[in-house]
């Protein structure tokens, strides 16, 4: 899931780049949680205790302006100011922002604009560790080597591409939260899978590269088979 915030001192103007931000997002198959922010502190207090994926962030605003703000941004979010100003477009650039948008031309350049953003945050999910307690002490591995998790016992399996499956402690549930960004689904109560190695999908279970067989709840099979398709066109 991407968490986006939207920091513009103009009411009527936030409100409509959130709705637009939330109709693309819908319309791209991305899952996001969206907040509004009238005044860059009240954003930056946000931010600062749990951290957004993405600003769009207005320029122009009183008291603390939007270069002001994005000086004090962690490096982890993605900046993309939203501006009538377009002259201010060099300016903006010693911030290294990941996207420059004109308010005039906000219906045109926003789809490109969160296509992209949707690229590097997955890619970036993908290249990240994820922490693992085993009996043994903590481990690290990348999304992408994992090929699933399911429930074993009181423990939870993770099946990785090379070397044998892991046992950890955790809950399958925070795991798909921790995952699902990167391109994971949960497939039956006990699986959680990763779409990169998913041969293909039919009735009742799931087929991975390797011929595996995971099994896919008549419950979860439409949701499972509409997000693959998201899964295939984003990866195109």
């Amino acid at each position: 899931m991407l968490n986006i915030a939207v920091c513009d001192d103009d009411k009527i103007m936030l409100d409509y780049i959130c709705e637009r931000v939330s109709e693309e997002c819908r319309r791209q198959g991305a899952e996001i949680y969206v907040e509004k922010f009238l005044s860059g502190e009240v954003f930056l207090n946000a931010h600062n205790a749990e951290p957004f994926d993405v600003v769009f962030l207005d320029i122009d605003m009183p008291e603390i302006s939007g270069f002001e703000v994005a000086e004090k941004i962690s490096e982890k979010a993605l900046i993309i100011f939203v501006t009538t100003h377009d002259e201010l477009v060099y300016s903006s650039l010693k911030f290294q922002p990941f996207r420059f948008i004109r308010k005039t031309h906000l219906n045109n350049e926003l789809s490109e604009t969160l296509t992209a953003v949707i690229e590097r945050i997955s890619k970036r999910n993908a290249e990240r560790k994820i922490e693992f307690q085993t009996k043994d002490g903590k481990i690290y591995l990348l999304a992408d080597e994992i090929e699933y998790i399911e429930v074993y016992g009181h423990w939870l399996r993770v099946v990785v591409t090379n070397g044998e499956p892991i046992e950890c402690y955790g809950s399958l549930s925070d795991m798909e939260k921790r995952l699902r960004s990167a391109g994971f689904v949960r497939t039956y109560k006990s699986y959680l899978v990763n779409f990169k190695y998913v041969y293909s999908l039919e009735k009742t279970k799931v087929i991975m590269d390797n011929k595996n067989e995971i099994p896919l709840s008549r419950y979860k099979a439409d949701e499972v088979k509409e997000k693959f398709k998201e899964y295939l066109r984003s990866a195109l």
